[in-house]
C-alpha cells in the first residue's frame, strides 16, 4: 500500500510539472521591457532585405510538436490581423527523420494545394488521435481521397520543388541557429523563442516589427 501511494504520489508530480509547463509555454508568466538576450536573439550575417519588401515573420514548427499545436491557431490569428507590412509564412524544421518526413509532408501538401484541408487535421490526427507517421506511404493513405489521392500525394512529396523546398528549409534552419520549435525569425535578422510563453513571443515579434518599420524611433528615443 505504501508502495503503490508512493508510486501514485511520484505520478501526480510529474503530471503537474507536465501540466505547469504546458500553461507557462502557453501564457507565459515574464513581464517587462523587452530585451536582446532575454526575449529575442540577433543573428549573425542576416540577409540583406529590399526596400518596400513587406518584413517577413517565418514560424519554425514540427506537426510532432505539441506546442506548435496549441501555437498554431495563436499564431494564425496573430497572422490574420498583419496589414500589407507584415508576410508570414511557416518552415517545418527537420530535426530527425520524423521531423522530416512531416516536413516534407508540409511542402506536399503546399504544391498540391491541400494544405489548408489538412493542416490542422494532421496536427490532431497526432496529438489528438495518436496516429504514428513512420514512412510517406502512411501519410498518403491517410489522406487518399481527402482532396488528393495517395498516388498523386507519392508523385508530388517525391517531386523536384519539393524536394528543393526541403533544402530550403534545412538551410535557413542551420542559418538561424534554429533548435527548438516553435521558434520565430524576424526580418531575417532576430529569433524570438518561448521561453516567456507565447503571448509574450508575439509581443515581441510585434516589438521588433515595429523596431524594422521605424528604426529612427529607436535611435532617437536612445539619444534623448
Amino acid at each position: 500500500m505504501m508502495l503503490r501511494n508512493s508510486i501514485l504520489g511520484v505520478v501526480a508530480l510529474i503530471a503537474i510539472a507536465i501540466l505547469g509547463y504546458g500553461t507557462y509555454i502557453s501564457f507565459g508568466l515574464d513581464e517587462g521591457e523587452i530585451a536582446e538576450g532575454k526575449d529575442y536573439r540577433v543573428i549573425d550575417n542576416p540577409r540583406p532585405s529590399r526596400p518596400g519588401e513587406p518584413i517577413e515573420v517565418v514560424e519554425f514548427f514540427s506537426y510532432a510538436c505539441v506546442h506548435c499545436k496549441t501555437f498554431d491557431p495563436v499564431i494564425e490569428s496573430w497572422a490574420e490581423e498583419q496589414g500589407a507590412d507584415v508576410a508570414f509564412r511557416r518552415a517545418p524544421a527537420t530535426f530527425s527523420p520524423q521531423y522530416a518526413l512531416l516536413s516534407q509532408t508540409y511542402f506536399t501538401f503546399e504544391q498540391a494545394e491541400v494544405l489548408d484541408q489538412h493542416h490542422t487535421r494532421l496536427f490532431r490526427a497526432i496529438h489528438d488521435s495518436g496516429r504514428q507517421f513512420l514512412r510517406p506511404e502512411d501519410v498518403a493513405d491517410w489522406v487518399d481521397g481527402r482532396g488528393i489521392s495517395a498516388d498523386e500525394f507519392m508523385r508530388v512529396f517525391n517531386s523536384p520543388d519539393v524536394r528543393q523546398a526541403m533544402r530550403d528549409a534545412d538551410r535557413d534552419q542551420l542559418a538561424y541557429r534554429i533548435s527548438a520549435t516553435p521558434q520565430l525569425v524576424v526580418a531575417g535578422k532576430y529569433v524570438v523563442g518561448m521561453t516567456g510563453g507565447q503571448r509574450r513571443a508575439l509581443d515581441v515579434v510585434d516589438y521588433l516589427i515595429a523596431k524594422e518599420l521605424n528604426p529612427t524611433a529607436e535611435t532617437a528615443s536612445a539619444t534623448n
